[in-house]
């Protein structure tokens, strides 16, 4: 039997479904030709790489680390962003140097260079690190300005919809695909969504809450009082229309 390894696989979110499944597998490639066996496996899906903060996978990875409770020689990683798309490029480092000084390498299997330490690897791969940084600082400011412009133009941006508003999907013609129900989501790119009118009876209640703060001068605790009395709650959100929106990878 070979040496033993640890696999660590991250996504960024929830709708890249096979992300996960394909750093695996270049993962088992890896590991076939360089005879290593995966004892174990660190998962972050639906994560973020821009910090450690909430990845339970690699917080659990370096904690064992630490702990000494590692029970294997390497950590395997498909490449250098999937560890991590630190905006300060030591935090990715300082990461792996606690695997390094506990006599535990990671290897990076996707990746050209052979993260050996020496000068060129170590040069390389600090570029690499730059590289994932920058990817996600522009693309936040490429998802920033792409939400603004569809704003403007009278879309939804996202998430659940007030009370007497509800969803309708478009598509790139402007031809409606049907209105959303409560936790769907549009999964075609081109699709768009339109805030329309909901229920009437909503729609009425509404403009008599508007009316009776804005006309009427009643104050908001004697408003809630009145629909409490009238046996009217907030609708219960979903699971899924309580999840964030995606981040940066």
């Amino acid at each position: 039997m070979g040496l033993r390894a640890a696999q660590y696989v991250r996504m960024s979110t929830d709708l890249q479904r096979y992300s996960t499944e394909n750093q695996a597998a270049a993962i088992a490639a890896y590991a076939a030709r360089h005879n290593l066996t995966i004892v174990r496996t660190y998962a972050d899906e639906g994560r973020s790489g821009l910090q450690i903060n909430g990845r339970q996978g690699l917080l659990e990875l370096i904690d064992d680390v630490r702990a000494g409770r590692a029970d294997f020689d390497r950590v395997l990683v498909c490449d250098v962003s999937r560890w991590g798309r630190f905006q300060d490029t030591d935090e990715s480092a300082y990461y792996e140097y606690i695997c390094k000084d506990a006599g535990i390498r990671v290897e990076y299997c996707a990746e050209e260079f052979e993260n050996d330490g020496s000068l060129i690897s170590t040069i390389i791969k600090s570029l690499k690190r730059a590289m994932a940084a920058e990817y996600s600082r522009e693309l936040s400011t490429k998802v920033f300005a792409g939400q603004c412009r569809m704003v403007s133009l009278g879309f939804w941006h996202g998430g659940p919809p007030t009370y007497g508003l509800r969803r309708e999907l478009v598509d790139e013609h402007g031809c409606s695909r049907g209105f959303l129900a409560p936790g769907e989501r549009k999964y075609l790119q081109t699709d768009r969504v339109l805030l329309r009118p909901g229920a009437p009876q909503e729609v009425e209640l509404v403009r008599h809450v508007f009316h009776q703060f804005a006309i009427a001068r009643e104050s908001e605790t004697k408003i809630a009082g009145e629909l409490n009395l009238r046996g009217i709650t907030k609708p219960a959100r979903t699971a899924m229309e309580n999840q964030g929106g995606p981040q940066p990878s």
